[in-house]
């Protein structure tokens, strides 16, 4: 009786999981504005700016500033379609983390 109450928890919180993951890919296929987001006439909400000439756009990946170890190996995948990144970097990353792809888009991880 309490494993089958236990189990029934769990994927109800699946469900729950997976119907706000297909809502978050859902509005980002619709272009839906972000909440707050204000747009300019002829703006397209989904491209970023382009940068103005002689400005460095930011630069992803480990450039000259990788740190020492390898990013562990992540097993689990979320389903949203383009996660957010919290680092592009390992300079980002604070003491001897790394920047990794993690379960759901970039993070800062410990090395193995």
């Amino acid at each position: 009786m309490r494993s089958t109450r236990l189990m029934l928890t769990v994927l109800g919180t699946l469900a729950v999981v997976l119907v706000l993951g297909s809502l978050a890919v859902e509005a980002a296929v619709v272009e839906v504005p972000v909440k707050g987001q204000v747009l300019v006439k002829g703006q397209d909400p989904v491209k970023r700016p382009v940068p103005i000439k002689g400005q460095d756009p930011i630069k992803g990946g480990s450039s000259g500033n990788s740190k020492p170890g390898s990013c562990p190996e992540i097993r689990i995948r979320c389903a949203m379609l383009n996660p957010p990144n919290r680092c592009l970097s390992d300079a980002q990353c604070p003491q001897n983390k790394k920047c990794c792809v993690g379960a759901c888009g970039k993070a800062c991880l410990a090395p193995q």
